[in-house]
């Protein structure tokens, strides 16, 4: 009785309570709506602008693709920033703070090691002195743009995207050189050869010159672009880091696995696979006797996606695209008469050198006539909820220290005597690549665009183009510098660079540069295969890719007389890898001591490669190929752990492979000497094992698309329980690393190994006899407000590979956006 006497007296209080929690609920609940309703999700109407040049109409089509048209270049460039900033105003902030090194400002301690490596490449530095030798007119241009996107963000007012809120931030003030420095973010994401030279100095501490080569072979395999024994030049100069690690000498032996600030995948570029495709095929080879072009770039999987398609129409522009918010210009699209497409030509652009360290004075280093001083400069990182971060950023004569920066390279070398610095030709102050796809964006015909292509610095492009009057054209456009086959380095590990012998002597001439016009065969094709000049026999970069998807457009190609539209976008969503083809007969062959054995050989018996999303096979095999990598590499510890994912190391797996008594299918924890049929058996079993522990037992209903689902994150949530599935993106997506429908597997790098964070970012397919005929479709949508129906709509249909119109003149317009001066 006293129990329920004491609850009876509770009650005035748990009332209370409830009233209470009844009353915060609905006041959430008022400003959830309050918030919803005043959030700027879908532009219409009028809006004023004091800074505006003249009254600019903005139509919005059923893709939601803008059609801005303007009085002047300078009014056409402020609106696509001021909808950039409105539709995509916390991705461009994290865009600005990445480039800048100032994302712990907002995020605090977690993201010190990435600003941290950004200040130290010195990206804004860069971009800022790139900006100051910039031509008056792109200048105006640049400036117009970014008073456009700080106008869009003071327009969005309190109700900012929720990722403010969430990081009680707001956001900043867009410069000109911030649009310079997010081109040179993607020059950095579309290179990465520096971590490549990096990955073989590692593995050259424990292995010689020639088993370096077993693991990242030569293109031309037994024919590396060097005769030099790197390796032995590295112990020769004692640059080696050999300090005990984790109890073990690691001059004697591979260490256990260390854990560094950044990993391989925590920066931008440095991944196999990063490149796109694209093909134009003349009037000879289409139904309509004009020419069809393709094209689909390979870049990150990214919610909002880092694409934003818009139309320009003004005095000496008129152009429809993707444009890349932060930078002021349709980088791939089409004017009415011509068509462009880009892939990565992948050159060697970055090359890493071993300074030595005076010892007598700290504040020099090595050169080749004597000590040099150090560029310094002191860099302050402010870090939310803690002390700001002080150091020092030294430069040598090539570029700046990373050594100091990224802990990887620390480990490596010992940094007593040496530092590692990076020459890198984007970082050059004459790159004016921004001004240059200002001047493609007003060329009238495909000669003036081949003319603008000149200006564009880095990255290097395969530029593929097609205009209306049936011609077709490739040119590689972008800085690359001069390397003389088998003569020094040619860039593939670090260079001593005390040594003059390894510094650059200039860049290829735009003249000497691979290129092609109208060819006798009907067709031009790219998917960073290698491509040699005609008048030049040096390769532009000895780590070329694996040419499977260009391999397979050829084969595509080649299986038709005529192609019309369709076939196209057929190609375009091709799921049969070439990099499967050459491991098939051995995965048949494998016998896994399995109890689901007998079933996954049924399933797989009829297996020809094609990664379909609703193929059984498919699973199985990519299983089984991962655990075959895993046996023959995991001996090289972290070098392998570290770099699995970002390497995917088919290429070395093949050619291992050929030999059926490799040393490396050679388990080195037993006694007995395996073959690579018994590797193969062991790694089959192995795969039956974790496909069993993932999708359940029975083989014939797993599916590809269970485990090869497309990724795409969001910054900074993606991470975050709860709100990861909120902002992501995912659906299961056909292909692997290897198919023109590429989906990249991210393997030792996630969780789950089959999932794919790296596919068609875009697919445009342009018809030159009609282009209000051409379509485009990428993975999420328009909008980066994660609660509009246009942050995701196009997801269903890129997984499918379907369309939509990308028309200058839609048929129908949505809603219209009016910019005016002044109140009417």
């Amino acid at each position: 009785m006293k129990f329920i006497s004491k609850i009876q007296g509770l009650r005035p209080v748990i009332r209370g309570i409830l009233w209470v929690g009844g009353g915060l609920s609905l006041v959430i609940g008022i400003t959830c709506l309050i918030y919803l309703f005043s959030a700027k999700t879908t532009l219409s109407g009028k809006q004023t602008i004091q800074s505006l040049g003249d009254a600019v109409v903005i139509t919005f089509d059923e893709s939601g693709i803008p059609h801005i048209k303007a009085k002047s270049s300078t009014d056409a460039l402020f609106a696509l920033g001021y909808l950039h900033a409105s539709e995509r105003s916390w991705q461009m902030e994290v865009n600005r703070r990445l480039a800048s090194g100032r994302l712990s400002e907002i995020l605090g301690s977690e993201t010190v090691a990435i600003d941290r490596f950004m200040r130290t490449l010195g990206i804004k530095h860069a971009a800022e002195n790139q900006f100051d030798h910039y031509p008056i007119a792109a200048k105006r241009l640049l400036q117009s743009y970014a008073d456009g996107v700080n106008a869009g963000n003071q327009h969005l007012g309190w109700a900012l995207p929720v990722e403010y809120f969430l990081t009680g931030s707001k956001p900043g003030y867009w410069s000109p050189s911030d649009s310079v420095a997010w081109m040179l973010m993607m020059a950095l994401d579309l290179g990465g050869n520096w971590q490549k030279e990096l990955q073989r100095l590692e593995l050259s501490q424990f292995l010689t010159t020639e088993q370096v080569w077993q693991v990242l072979p030569p293109f031309v395999a037994g024919d590396p672009v060097t005769r030099m024994d790197f390796a032995k030049m590295y112990r020769d100069n004692k640059v080696f880091n050999t300090a005990p690690s984790a109890g073990e000498s690691k001059s004697n032996k591979l260490p256990t696995n260390e854990l560094s600030e950044l990993s391989t995948n925590d920066l931008p570029g440095g991944k196999d696979g990063i490149g796109s495709n694209n093909w134009a095929l003349g009037g000879k080879r289409t139904v309509s006797g004009k020419p069809l072009l393709a094209n689909d770039p390979h870049l990150g999987l990214s919610a909002p996606a880092v694409w934003y398609f818009a139309h320009l129409e003004a005095p000496g522009i008129n152009v429809i695209g993707g444009t890349l918010p932060g930078i002021p210009a349709v980088v791939l699209g089409r004017t009415d008469k011509y068509a462009w497409s880009f892939t990565n030509t992948n050159p060697d652009v970055q090359d890493l050198y071993i300074e030595q360290l005076d010892s007598k004075s700290p504040g020099m280093y090595r050169g080749p006539d004597g000590p040099l001083p150090f560029k310094v400069r002191q860099e302050i990182i402010d870090i939310k909820d803690a002390a700001p971060l002080r150091f020092l950023v030294k430069e040598t004569r090539h570029g700046p220290v990373i050594s100091d920066a990224y802990s990887r390279a620390k480990r490596a070398i010992n940094t007593e005597k040496f530092a590692l610095a990076l020459r890198w030709t984007a970082l050059d102050i004459e790159n004016q690549s921004v001004a240059g796809l200002l001047e493609m964006n007003r060329a009238e015909d495909l000669d003036g665009f081949k003319k603008a292509l000149r200006k564009n610095y880095a990255p290097m492009q395969n530029v593929v183009m097609a205009d209306v009057e049936g011609n077709i054209s490739y040119q590689a456009a972008g800085m690359a510098p001069k390397r003389i086959l088998h003569q020094g380095l040619y860039g593939v590990a670090p260079a001593l660079g005390w040594e003059k012998q390894y510094d650059w002597t200039g860049y290829v001439p735009f003249e000497q540069l691979p290129a092609s016009n109208n060819p006798e065969q009907g067709w031009i094709a790219t998917a960073n295969q290698p491509i040699i000049a005609s008048n030049d026999a040096n390769p532009l970069t000895a780590d070329w890719d694996l040419p499977t998807r260009y391999d397979r457009i050829v084969d595509l190609i080649q299986a038709k007389s005529q192609h019309d539209f369709n076939s196209m976008k057929t190609m375009q969503g091709d799921t049969l890898s070439l990099g499967a083809k050459p491991l098939l007969e051995l995965f048949k062959a494998s016998i896994p001591n399995h109890k689901l054995g007998p079933q996954a050989l049924e399933v797989s018996k009829d297996f020809d490669g094609d990664m379909r999303v609703d193929s059984a096979a498919a699973l199985i095999f990519n299983a089984w190929a991962d655990q075959l990598t895993r046996n023959l590499f995991s001996r090289l510890s972290y070098l392998f752990t570290e770099n699995y994912g970002a390497r995917n190391f088919r290429s070395p797996l093949i050619l291992q492979l050929t030999n059926p008594n490799s040393p490396w299918c050679d388990n080195p924890g037993t006694e007995k000497v395996e073959t690579c049929a018994e590797s193969s058996n062991e790694a089959y079993a192995k795969a039956l094992d974790e496909l069993s522990s993932r999708y359940g037992n029975e083989p014939s209903k797993w599916s590809w698309g269970k485990g090869h689902v497309a990724i795409s994150e969001h910054r900074p949530l993606s991470k975050v329980p709860l709100l990861g599935s909120f902002f992501n993106l995912e659906a299961p997506f056909p292909g692997d690393s290897f198919t023109v429908n590429v989906g990249r597997l991210e393997l030792l790098q996630a969780g789950n190994p089959f999932e794919t964070k790296q596919a068609p970012s875009l697919r445009t397919v342009y018809d030159l006899s009609d282009l209000e005929k051409s379509v485009f479709i990428y993975q999420s949508g328009q909008s980066g407000w994660v609660q509009s129906k246009l942050y995701r709509n196009m997801l269903p249909l890129w997984a499918k590979n379907e369309y939509l119109p990308l028309q200058m003149k839609p048929e129908n317009i949505n809603r219209q956006l009016d910019l005016t001066t002044k109140q009417k």
